[in-house]
C-alpha cells in the first residue's frame, strides 16, 4: 500500500496494483480499476516514485534498512537443490 493525501488533507493508503492510470488537470487524480477517481495532494512524479518503491519492497530489491519492518534482517536462502525425476537418489 501506498499512503497518499486527499485534498481535505485525510490520508488514505491506495493498492497500487487497483491504479488504472493517473491523470493530472491540475490537480493529481487517480483513475482506479474499478473506475472510481481519487484526487490527492501529492505530484505525478511523487506517486510514481512511491510505486516504484511499493515494487522493490514487494520483489525484495529495495535494500533492507533498519526499522522498516522490525525484527532481524531478512536472512539468503539457498534456492531448493534441483531435484531430477530420473534420478535415484
Amino acid at each position: 500500500m501506498i499512503k497518499l493525501t486527499r485534498l481535505n488533507h485525510q490520508v488514505v493508503a491506495i493498492n497500487p496494483d487497483h491504479i488504472a492510470w493517473i491523470e493530472v488537470s491540475p490537480d493529481t487524480t487517480l483513475v482506479l480499476l474499478g473506475g472510481d477517481k481519487i484526487i490527492v495532494r501529492e505530484s505525478l512524479d511523487d506517486l510514481v516514485a512511491q510505486v516504484i518503491q511499493f515494487r522493490r519492497k514487494v520483489r525484495g530489491t529495495e535494500p533492507y534498512r533498519l526499522g522498516d519492518a522490525g525484527g532481524d534482517p531478512p536472512r539468503s536462502v539457498p534456492p531448493p537443490a534441483h531435484h531430477n525425476p530420473g534420478s535415484r537418489e
